[in-house]
């Protein structure tokens, strides 16, 4: 989860630590692939740190801020944009460490995904394509396509290990004790994360094989595919039937295999940029008695709270988002297309959740956001994550919690104010206004209005203290 980080001067040191040299292939993928992604300036600025690795880890030796300034010949705030844009395509681990000498970064540069891996990466490849187009995408893809030869009619006569060289039969069976201790300190070679647990999503699987089967689709690329569809049905709303359609229309007619690239354009040509924008509660907003967040239900919530709840229930995270940004007369950016693809990837949280999640970014906060910030984001879903929020009504109940606690004063803001100083005025949120007025401006029961003539004894008693305060 990233931090806040302290305030960054031209003065502030930096290191980095001496990376591999990047093979020619590696800065094909860099030019080709990155570039469009990351822009100009943060290409500019790899090469820049890569000009000041250090071979030594002696933090005396370290660079300044100001020499990268002068590389890139641009101002600190546009260098800090196209760092965080190294850091969020994986490309820059930047890290904060303050000593006597004063506050430095440490900068490590990593190398680019081999092609094969950012193509068969979701979020960087939807990416790419929402930067370049389709035509281009097309393009670039086809540059790194291996070249094939027909192998059908040859006899393969290459030479294997032990047919050069003589190996110990005992040290093959049993590694000397050199081997064994450098084997540990490195990573296994097969070791990879831990995908998502696909079985808790709502997907019918049984629909989707009964279509694809009925269209002659090999079943065995669709199952080693699922990843790929859960995130494009989850993100875009997708249905079992809709998606067996898809991948039907990209499959081959000879083999019945597909092709990912192909499914993700056709996904994103029809439902990336919907022209039918989905009805949003502008109204609804998040307000109601306090409960556990573990326990509510539909009967708590006004109806203006069950319109909200409705629609973010039923809604795919891409479109709500959409309708969000066109309430406000705005666009979908690449970037917070990502962010929603990396949550639904994560398996966190439901479709409405997430929704909700973007609900409150957008439409609860107190100052003016108007586009998904990556770490706003994540730290709201890291709240709520803790706080083992899993449905939209928990969500909801805990939004209004937490503006309820915000809302009531307490005895330190009371002191305050008998001392005369300052005192932070909350910001009333629209949904509680309505409410509020209406409490303010109806008479307590069992009360009358006051009189003209109570008005005027009031008038004359507090002109009373008055002179025999001055006498």
């Amino acid at each position: 989860m990233p931090k806040e980080e302290p305030a960054l001067t031209p003065k502030t040191g930096l290191l980095v630590p001496n990376a591999p040299v990047l093979s020619a292939t590696q800065q094909t993928v860099l030019a080709e692939l990155y570039l469009p992604l990351t822009g100009a300036l943060a290409y500019g600025l790899y090469a820049a740190l890569l000009s000041l690795q250090s071979t030594t880890t002696q933090v005396s030796g370290r660079h300044s801020h100001a020499e990268v300034l002068g590389i890139l010949n641009a101002d600190l705030p546009t260098v800090l944009a196209a760092r965080t844009k190294l850091e969020g395509t994986g490309l820059l681990r930047t890290y904060y460490q303050p000593d006597e000498l004063g506050d430095y970064y440490i900068y490590q540069l990593q190398p680019p995904m081999t092609a094969q891996q950012f193509f068969a990466d979701d979020l960087l490849s939807v990416l790419l394509l929402d930067m370049v187009g389709e035509t281009r995408y097309q393009q670039v893809a086809a540059n790194f396509k291996p070249a094939t030869v027909d192998l059908s009619q040859a006899q393969e006569v290459t030479a294997g290990l032990l047919d050069v060289f003589h190996l110990d039969g005992q040290k093959v069976t049993t590694p000397p004790a050199t081997v064994q201790q450098v084997r540990q300190t490195l990573p296994a070679s097969g070791a990879t994360t831990t995908g998502p647990d696909l079985t808790k999503t709502d997907f019918d699987w049984q629909v989707l094989g009964q279509i694809l089967q009925q269209n002659y689709v090999d079943l065995k690329q669709v199952s080693a595919s699922r990843e790929l569809i859960v995130t494009e049905s989850q993100v875009y709303g997708v249905s079992e039937v809709e998606m067996g359609k898809l991948i039907s229309e990209v499959a081959s007619l000879t083999t019945g295999h597909f092709d990912e690239n192909q499914l993700k354009l056709l996904i994103a040509r029809r439902y990336q940029r919907p022209t039918t924008p989905v009805a949003t509660p502008a109204a609804a907003s998040a307000a109601a008695a306090p409960t556990s967040p573990a326990a509510v239900t539909t009967n708590q919530f006004s109806t203006s709270e069950q319109q909200l709840l409705s629609v973010v229930k039923s809604t795919a995270p891409s479109d709500f988002l959409t309708a969000l940004k066109q309430e406000k007369h705005g666009i979908v950016t690449a970037g917070e297309q990502r962010l929603l693809y990396d949550l639904v990837q994560r398996r966190i949280f439901s479709n409405g959740v997430i929704n909700m999640l973007t609900y409150c970014i957008l439409q609860l906060q107190k100052r003016e956001v108007s586009t998904l910030n990556k770490n706003l984001m994540e730290t709201i879903a890291d709240n709520w994550a803790q706080h083992e929020i899993t449905t939209p009504e928990a969500a909801l109940t805990y939004l209004k919690q937490r503006e309820q606690a915000q809302n009531q004063p307490t005895r330190k803001r009371a002191s305050r104010r008998q001392n005369g100083r300052p005192v932070r005025k909350e910001v009333v949120p629209k949904w509680m206004q309505a409410s509020a007025s209406a409490i303010t401006d109806k008479p307590a029961s069992g009360q009358s209005s006051i009189s003209a003539a109570q008005r005027q004894k009031l008038a004359e008693r507090v002109a009373k203290l008055k002179s025999d305060k001055e006498g």
